[in-house]
């Protein structure tokens, strides 16, 4: 037989719609047990899980620093003017443990959350961090093993190229007072040549150059003319000796070497050695 609902409400009081609702709130009512859990899950962390949590993003951070720290330092050794006695290792190393922390302390977060809680976004902020870290960690660990010397060096040219006065004054800083005072000589037609300075007491000269394009194009001639003068003037007692020539990205200065050695010192630079051409002094030889 079928049941109709509607017939149990025979006087239309609804009396029988009452107690039907009420049985409907009581299925919908939970029981303790599923209660309890529900609590559990909503309850966010222990006061152990927070402390990680905490701790985990603040060596995160620090990891971080020490990581980018290490990166920098292995692609520009000089940037940083106070780690520049710090050896890269050292850096990566403290970097290394760090990250090495900060995984425990995520873990740790994670491992003393409540049974019945959500895991999600536990230590999201010691995750984040810890990734960071690593990729910076690779590329400095990357850039030391494929760049020793560094990929970005210093710059140690400081001749004050753009000053005459200041580089007579530099050269005998190292090389002595100019007793004769400074000569401009011919630039010999060389293109991108600004000055050309000697001295004879004591005996050196400079030349400096509009750009540093313009000082690689002339270099060579002019260490060959310097060459074909020590050839051409072999015989004259002044022109024997130890010659360096000190070049610069827009400067060059040829003098002794002693003189030179200290104004390398001074200005930094490139030193090598110029002696007389070997064609010329043998045709000299030849000719006496």
């Amino acid at each position: 037989m079928v049941r109709n609902d509607e017939d149990y409400d025979f006087f239309g009081d609804g009396q029988y719609d009452d107690s039907r609702s009420s049985r409907r709130a009581q299925n919908r009512r939970p029981s303790r047990r599923n209660a309890g859990r529900r609590f559990a899950a909503t309850k966010a962390s222990s006061p152990t899980s927070i402390l990680c949590r905490r701790l985990a993003v603040v060596s995160g951070l620090l990891a971080v620093v020490i990581s980018a720290t290490s990166a920098v330092h292995e692609i520009a050794p000089y940037a940083i003017s106070f780690m520049t006695a710090v050896p890269g290792r050292y850096i990566a190393l403290t970097a290394a443990v760090l990250i090495g922390i900060t995984l425990i302390l995520v873990i740790a977060a994670r491992a003393t959350m409540p049974r019945y809680a959500t895991h999600g976004g536990v230590g999201a902020g010691g995750i984040i961090a810890l990734v960071c870290a690593i990729v910076c960690l690779v590329i400095g660990v990357a850039m030391g093993v494929l760049f020793p010397e560094g990929l970005i060096q210093q710059s140690n040219d400081k001749a004050p190229v753009e000053d005459t006065a200041q580089m007579e004054q530099g050269i005998e800083q190292a090389a002595g007072a100019c007793k004769e005072g400074w000569q401009g000589l011919d630039t010999g037609g060389l293109p991108g040549i600004t000055t050309v300075q000697m001295c004879t007491d004591p005996r050196v000269a400079f030349v400096s150059f509009e750009s540093e394009s313009s000082a690689a194009i002339s270099r060579a001639p002019i260490e060959s003319k310097i060459s074909e003068l020590l050839s051409q003037y072999a015989d004259n007692e002044q022109t024997k000796g130890d010659w360096r020539l000190l070049s610069g990205k827009r400067w060059m200065v040829f003098g002794e070497a002693s003189k030179m050695t200290a104004l390398q010192q001074q200005w930094g630079g490139e030193l090598e050695t110029i002696t007389a051409a070997a064609d010329t002094a043998a045709a000299n030889s030849g000719n006496a």
